[in-house]
């Protein structure tokens, strides 16, 4: 590889760098739809891939030098054209063209950065993603039109990855660990096969009952994403100044898209985007309005990698509007009434790490009698039996732990998702 070109102003090095990367992902692009149609001449995918890597290794090859958000944004759209040049290295390699040029280059380009680029989050000795330390401080002057202060105190509300659940920790839930892999984890891996018509969905709705993992699921999506996780609650978008609620959802929104790819999770959504009805606060209409200005992506191109997740017990009561853009909100329902071999995984789970003597046989007896507990309704019913743990102790625990979740309140929930949500498992 060509030794490193030095520019000058770091700040015009990363506008170099920025258009390189540009034509490397326009020239890739077209190089993919050629590739992936059947009808397609491949010569013309690898021409294409040929003039994606060139432009790859022109932006990889400028040195970029000193300290600052400029240099490190550089740094961190260097590391991503790596791995687009892994990913065209791959390609070329399926369509029978020599790639050992491209292999050099990309080793070269690790090297040398490793050097000067912060190691992100990786994967510790327990093969999950690590949690980085030190969050990067940021320039409040790259925020535009934005108060500073407003987004030092969104900055505070993101989530350093401290966070040490994955997805297989979590039982049952097939259905939404699916859709957050395909939504959230897949595009974050590949995001130059996720254009177009395949571009993921920018909001996600976790919905069910109290006590079936939602807000679980956040968290291990927070662990196993690199992506800059926004933990919202009503108090964070709240004030008692009037005009500051909308402020700090401008905020939120200029600093996600700041610090894209990011994920704005909000728990109990409907606390905040319920129904607008007469006699409502106006302070919270106006809230709730632009919300859904800036979460409408009006103001955003289709590029942008920033996704609403919202988590609620009571979708029903999501306001109309919301509810509209269905075409960027993926509903997927987490069901009340795991299988019994899902409580039986809980069940499992729960007492593994106590020394329990139960057997596979009593802990499946278990699994049957517990039809309709939730998995917070397992965790206190094992709460309740704790002591040196037997079969009887749990039959006892069963006549006082109930489930929290009555039948009609579930059906609520099925009826709900019969009309918004995703009906594909049923």
């Amino acid at each position: 590889m060509s030794a490193k070109v030095r520019a000058g102003d770091s700040k015009d090095n990363g506008e170099i760098i920025k258009n390189y990367h540009k034509r490397a992902f326009e020239y890739i692009s077209v190089a993919l739809k050629i590739d992936e149609d059947d009808k397609g001449v491949k010569e013309e995918a690898v021409q294409w891939y040929q003039k994606g890597i060139a432009e790859l290794q022109r932006g990889i090859a400028i040195e970029v030098t000193g300290q600052g958000e400029h240099c490190d944004r550089s740094k961190r759209l260097q590391t991503k054209m790596i791995n687009n040049l892994t990913m065209a290295k791959d390609r070329l390699a399926l369509l029978g063209q020599p790639s050992d040029d491209v292999e050099n280059v990309v080793l070269d380009c690790i090297t040398v950065l490793s050097k000067v680029v912060p190691r992100a989050a990786g994967r510790g000795q327990n093969g999950r993603p690590a949690a980085s330390k030190e969050p990067q401080k940021r320039d409040m002057k790259n925020f535009k039109n934005v108060d500073s202060k407003l987004a030092s105190f969104i900055l505070n509300e993101i989530v350093d990855g401290g966070s040490s659940v994955s997805f297989e920790d979590i039982a049952g839930q097939e259905l939404a660990k699916q859709a957050l892999q395909e939504i959230v984890i897949l595009p974050a891996l590949r995001p130059e096969l996720f254009t177009g018509l395949r571009s993921p969905a920018r909001g996600l709705l976790l919905f069910g009952p109290p006590g079936n993992g939602k807000t679980m699921l956040a968290k291990a999506v927070a662990m196993e994403s690199h992506a800059t996780f926004f933990n919202i609650s009503a108090s964070s978008l709240t004030s008692k100044w009037v005009g500051e609620g909308e402020k700090l959802v401008r905020a939120l929104f200029a600093v996600a898209r700041e610090l894209q790819p990011a994920i704005i999770f909000i728990d109990e959504i409907d606390s905040l985007l319920c129904e607008r009805r007469e006699g409502e606060h106006d302070a919270s209409r106006r809230l709730k309005t632009e919300f859904l200005i800036q979460f409408d992506g009006v103001q955003s191109d289709g590029a942008e990698r920033v996704l609403v997740m919202g988590a609620t017990n009571r979708p029903q009561e999501l306001d109309e509007a919301v509810l509209r853009f269905l075409d960027m909100i993926f509903l997927t329902n987490v069901m009340c009434l795991q299988t019994s071999q899902t409580r039986f995984k809980l069940l499992k789970n729960l007492l593994g790490k106590h020394g329990h003597p139960l057997n596979q046989k009593e802990l499946a007896h278990l699994a049957k009698m517990t039809g309709g507990y939730s998995g917070s309704d397992l965790t206190s019913l094992a709460k309740d039996a704790m002591r040196n743990i037997r079969c009887k102790d749990f039959e006892d625990s069963l006549k006082r732990i109930k489930p929290s979740v009555s039948p009609t309140t579930l059906d609520l929930y099925v009826r709900w998702n019969t009309d918004y949500g995703d009906t594909t498992a049923f």
